[in-house]
């Protein structure tokens, strides 16, 4: 059984920080190309599914975006009622929603439909810091997106939270996590903003040019503190970016981090199955168009190097032997000296305490095959 992605690329706005393949939804219902996608997307489904399951179902479904939720309920629901038929009977299906785009009504029948855990963007809960993302997000969304969770009673969902907002300071990004853990979700992620180069320049253009430095300082000087407010809360860190009860971990993204194959869906979607990589064109005007996907073929060194790459993101490590083609040996015992990497029971992982700079030791320990270029926080 594999995994797959389908991309939904339609949001009310696009956010000012957003470097994920998504168009503003209004022009599309205007267009009626709504509609076309999510027929072109189910046609991909039928299409690819069959080949890459032989028969089988997938182990995990994420629909991302974008916002799946934008969509016309009913729009919505018929794709995944769709894709909860091919989704084995103990298996995960995420959905992402924003807030002002679910209610109790739409919630519950998503779960009834299929769909088993979910993944609400907040980013952040100060108005500030959301001005400072250009996220058109109100007060009132987010709290009427939490009562709905609430009230439905969702087992599994996760919040998203930005760590080094432009302006924000130690005392705002503590009361994003008290806030997150208030909330009670099952998992958080906090990932630290990446800067595209249009939003460091409309920053740059609205706050100076100091700002995007004081932020990184912010997240050299408290991401461990965010880390262990997180934890002392139950939430474990189990990789870089992202923290879970016991048994609440994403399924669905442990697989990539596993170096497993996935199938992909829609405007931008990628898939990677055994030693081929496909894209699909990233607009939905080239999607609709039928352009072929940028196909990539990936050398078993490529394959083993980005396994190591993403399993060392993890609490959980890799197989030292199994990756050990990848591995600089004078760089392993340096840095094992040094305790920036455990090695246990044939498993190589970071240690936990220096999972805020593994970065650094990932880009020194692993030896990028030809045509990759070397470690530093690749994606």
């Amino acid at each position: 059984m594999g995994h797959l992605y389908v991309h939904i690329p339609f949001c009310r706005t696009r956010c000012a920080y957003c470097d994920f393949a998504s168009e503003a939804l209004k022009p599309h219902q205007r267009a009626g190309t709504v509609e076309q996608y999510v027929g072109a997307v189910r046609n991909e489904l039928a299409a690819r599914a069959q080949a890459h399951l032989d028969g089988g179902s997938f182990s995990t479904i994420y629909l991302g975006g974008g916002t799946p939720t934008v969509l016309p309920l009913e729009l919505l629901l018929e794709l995944v009622h769709d894709l909860a038929s091919r989704l084995a009977s103990d298996g995960e299906f995420t959905i992402e929603a924003n807030p002002g785009t679910v209610d109790a009504v739409s919630l519950r029948r998503l779960a009834e439909a299929g769909t088993t855990r979910l993944s609400l963007g907040v980013q952040s809960f100060s108005p500030t810091g959301r001005a400072a993302l250009g996220r058109r997000v109100t007060q009132e969304e987010i709290m009427g997106a939490l009562d709905a969770v609430t009230a439905v009673g969702w087992r599994d969902w996760n919040l998203d939270l930005v760590f080094g907002i432009p302006g924000q300071v130690w005392q705002e990004a503590a009361a994003d996590l008290d806030s997150a853990v208030a909330a009670g979700p099952t998992h958080i992620s906090l990932y630290d903003l990446t800067y595209t180069a249009s939003y460091e320049r409309q920053v740059k253009a609205r706050m100076g040019a100091g700002v995007r430095k004081a932020a990184g300082a912010l997240s050299e000087r408290h991401y461990a503190q965010a880390v262990a407010r997180l934890e002392t809360a139950g939430y474990r860190r189990y990789e870089i970016s992202n923290f879970a009860l016991p048994g609440h971990e994403c399924r669905h993204n442990q697989a990539y981090w596993r170096g497993e194959d996935y199938l992909g869906l829609g405007a931008a979607a990628v898939s990677t199955l055994g030693g081929e990589r496909l894209t699909n064109p990233r607009t939905v005007a080239d999607y609709l168009a039928g352009r072929p996907p940028q196909r990539e073929i990936l050398s078993a060194a490529v394959r083993l190097w980005e396994k190591a790459m993403l399993g060392l993101r993890t609490r959980e490590g890799v197989d030292e032997e199994t990756v050990a083609p990848v591995l600089d040996a004078g760089a392993l015992e340096r840095l094992s000296a040094q305790g920036c990497l455990e090695r246990r029971y044939g498993k190589l992982r970071v240690n936990p305490g220096f999972l805020d700079v593994s970065n650094s030791v990932i880009g020194t320990l692993l030896v990028a095959p030809g045509g990759l270029s070397s470690y530093a926080g690749w994606r």
